[in-house]
């Protein structure tokens, strides 16, 4: 009884053994395989953070400057050919920019995870957009469970060794424990010496198997990282690429305007010349684009000779035929001068070949003796310089071209905003008969009604309107809203056109749209500007005669301003003449005045042409205006523009 007791507790003892070796086992599979799983998620999640931090100041660069999409989808096109990288998003103030998926998207969309990096415009922290990488996980989950695999193998082994040799568990269970004290703070980058490597029994093969699998994971490690750095090096590759790009000019290899830029903002003093070579287009219109650019090279190759011993004075090109003298430290106003007159001087004496032709050129410059808005100011300073044919001119602030240039770009803004908000009208000003004293015609007078509701009239934004290109929309907004006005109503009205709308065949074809969808030919006037230059009979009698097939009419404004031709009427096929306000507002008491006017009439009569006179603005010059057989009037006296018609 007694040796079965001894037998009895023997199996106790050995089941306690093995049930404390097995849970001891599983505690050991569990921490490791938690440690593992951590660890190759934060390799794989390092690795696409590090990838999108990398980019991410390529992307900022191109979105601050507003380049084109092309360089955006560019970048992420070569990010996608990273096997790992399922999908590349740029998106900038909540609007995707650029959104690419790899081929593998669809069937591991759900085995990824996302990485936002915040896009910031450069040198600050303000946020410009940002950079969604979708990254595969397949690598994590494919390693994690060829080691956990692994692991379960390695177990396996041990358990059968603890359950074989279970009387040695207590001696073994030290080492383990030693061991696995070791892979609580497991990490890739920190090496661990596992101890018993030596020992030739189930502890040193449990140490040196551990100690293998370290091995691998080091390995694959550092296999990443050399992907990373090798990833790095291609990035800063590119990176140098683009930015030679950015700031080099293809043609000459000089600096460009981009560069210039960069250049002003990082310095404190300093000072700028703008070169602009005089009627380059005509180099190019004579000797061809190819010959042009060859000038431009070896003018530039000769402009770099000149300042190349001078080490704080750097040669950019602007653009086509415009180049600067960036002064990265602020010389004495007569050495500015001097430098700007001598290069003048220089440059004149320069003589270019193509095929045994000499090509002389000269050239404008316009300078600024400080750094604070030295581009702009420069700019205006060449400008002026073109206009008052001065071959330099220096920016002073006297000229008050700045402000003028700021006025120009708020009426720009302020017109765009009009025609965007449609708070471009037509007002209606009435043209009497002067037999009936009743309503002929009216005239439809574009106004702006600004963001405060005051009417603005013409004068102070059609000049604006030709220089920013804005012209055309205004007249075809005048255009159809009289028709549209008119539709229904019985009246005669009439628009003006300049000879620029006359000879812009697009303008032709609105104008008879609107006038056949609105039904309006018998109804319409179109009055033209005597003074803009209508002597070109050809053009202008195309365009005449078009309208008047179609049954509309054609009256001269401002006839009798300046130096009037009486030829026009006889080449052109009128039916209304426009007596000039400067000949009727002292018409009562002006001599010279009456007799221009009742020579406009009696010629008018004999040609069937009906008269009308403008700025009537007093009973005294009515009266006067009636006496001279003028057949219709117009003026403040009998009706200013209104934004409803007055019915007679």
């Amino acid at each position: 009884m007694k040796k079965r007791k001894i037998q009895s507790l023997s199996r106790k003892i050995v089941l306690s053994i093995t049930l404390l070796s097995l849970f001891a086992l599983i505690v050991i599979f569990t921490v490791f395989e938690k440690i593992n799983k951590e660890a190759f998620y934060n390799i794989e999640m390092e690795k696409a953070n590090l990838i999108a931090r990398t980019i991410e100041p390529l992307i900022a660069i191109n979105l601050y400057l507003g380049l084109n999409n092309d360089k955006i989808k560019e970048i992420s096109l070569q990010l996608i050919k990273n096997p790992n990288i399922l999908a590349v998003k740029v998106m900038q103030y909540n609007q995707i920019l650029s959104e690419i998926k790899s081929m593998e998207y669809d069937n591991n969309i759900e085995s990824s995870f996302i990485v936002n990096q915040t896009v910031y415009k450069p040198n600050s922290q303000e946020k410009i957009g940002s950079l969604v990488i979708t990254y595969s996980n397949q690598n994590y989950k494919e390693l994690t469970k060829k080691y956990t695999n692994l692991t379960l193998t390695l177990l396996f082994a041990l358990g059968a060794l603890f359950a074989l040799f279970s009387l040695y568990v207590k001696k073994l269970l030290s080492p383990l424990r030693k061991i696995a004290k070791s892979l609580k703070n497991y990490s890739p980058d920190r090496e661990i010496n596992f101890p018993y490597i030596s020992q030739n029994n189930e502890i040193g093969l449990i140490s040196n198997a551990l100690n293998d699998m370290q091995e691998k994971i080091i390995q694959y490690a550092k296999k990443q990282k050399n992907i990373n750095q090798f990833l790095e090096e291609k990035i800063d590759e590119k990176t140098i690429e683009l930015r030679r790009q950015l700031y080099i000019d293809t043609l000459t290899g000089l600096p460009n305007r981009l560069s210039l830029i960069n250049d002003i903002v990082g310095v404190r003093e300093g000072a700028l010349l703008i070169i602009n070579i005089d009627s380059f287009r005509e180099i190019n219109d004579f000797f061809g684009h190819i010959a042009g650019d060859n000038i431009l090279r070896k003018f530039a190759n000769r402009l770099k000779s000149m300042f190349d011993d001078v080490k704080y004075i750097e040669l950019k090109r602007l653009s086509g035929d415009e180049f600067a003298l960036f002064f990265m430290k602020k010389p004495s106003l007569e050495h500015l001068t001097q430098t700007a007159q001598k290069l003048i001087f220089d440059v004149e004496k320069m003589i270019f070949f193509h095929e045994n032709n000499e090509i002389a050129i000269r050239i404008t410059v316009g300078g600024v003796h400080q750094i604070d808005g030295a581009l702009e100011k420069a700019d205006i300073a060449l400008k002026s310089a073109k206009k008052q044919h001065k071959s330099f001119l220096l920016y002073d602030e006297k000229l008050n071209i700045e402000e003028q240039y700021k006025e120009n770009m708020e009426w720009v803004k302020k017109l765009k905003k009009a025609i965007r908000q449609d708070k471009i009208l037509p007002y209606f000003q009435p043209i009497y008969d002067n037999k009936s004293d009743k309503i002929a015609s009216y005239e439809c007078l574009i106004r702006l009604i600004d963001s405060d509701n005051n009417v603005i009239s013409p004068y102070k934004f059609l000049t604006i309107a030709k220089k920013s290109r804005l012209y055309n929309k205004l007249t075809k907004l005048m255009i159809k809203k009289s028709c549209q006005h008119f539709e229904n109503i019985d009246n005669d009205f009439s628009i003006n056109l300049s000879v620029d709308d006359m000879l812009d065949p697009e303008i032709l074809a609105y104008i008879q749209q609107n006038i056949k969808k609105y039904n309006v030919a018998k109804k319409i006037i179109f009055e033209i500007l005597e003074s803009e230059g209508i002597e070109n009979y050809e053009e202008i009698s195309v365009f005449i005669d078009e309208l008047k097939a179609l049954g509309c009419r054609i009256a001269i404004d401002d006839f009798g301003s300046g130096y009037s031709n009486f030829e026009h009427l006889l080449k052109l096929n009128i039916d209304y003449i426009k007596i000039d306000g400067t000949l009727i507002k002292n018409l009562d008491t002006d001599k010279n005045a009456q007799i221009v006017a009742k020579t406009i009439v009696d010629f008018a009569k004999r040609l069937n042409i009906l008269t009308v006179a403008e700025f009537v603005h007093n009973e005294a010059i009515h009266i006067k205006v009636k006496e001279l057989n003028i057949s219709r009037s117009q003026g403040f006296y009998l009706a200013k523009p209104q934004e409803k018609l007055k019915h007679s």
